[in-house]
């Protein structure tokens, strides 16, 4: 019997005219699985027009315009905006409303974004998500259930 590397897919494969299984080998090229790597949503930083930086706390409702980044601590009952970031050492406590969210830090509450939403490794996240995309990349902790309507 042959063993197998990483690099190489089985297949089963049912022969209708023969009613019997047999094995198909295919080797995984190192071209398709490079090629289907993805990166995060690039973020042009020149556009971020707010910056609620590290050891600042802020207590009520943010509304924005543009893009804003969190590296502090962020508690209100409704965010909205087109694009929020949240840093690595950004904290969010309430309901998000955006288009588009990536979450590196932490967030607790319902998200709600029309576009996109985008947890990154370190990201933690409790709450109900409801976007039409959203991406979780390997390490995220998400808590929660997520709804995805169309757009």
């Amino acid at each position: 019997m042959r063993n197998f590397t990483d690099d190489e897919e089985i297949q089963v494969v049912l022969d209708r005219r023969q009613g019997d299984r047999r094995q198909r080998v295919q080797p995984i090229e190192q071209e398709r699985r490079t090629a289907d790597r993805r990166s995060p949503l690039p973020i042009d930083f020149s556009e971020v027009r707010g910056f609620l930086g590290e050891g600042i706390q802020l207590k009520g409702e943010l509304s924005f315009s543009g893009a804003v980044r969190v590296d502090g601590h962020l508690e209100g009952e409704i965010v909205r905006g087109e694009v929020l970031i949240i840093g690595e050492r950004g904290r969010v406590n309430g309901e998000i409303k955006v288009g588009t969210l990536q979450v590196s830090g932490h967030v607790q509450g319902n998200i709600t974004a029309t576009q996109r939403v985008e947890l990154l490794g370190s990201s933690q996240v409790t709450g109900t998500i409801r976007t039409p995309c959203l991406v979780i990349w390997k390490g995220a902790v998400f808590n929660g259930k997520s709804e995805m309507a169309s757009p």
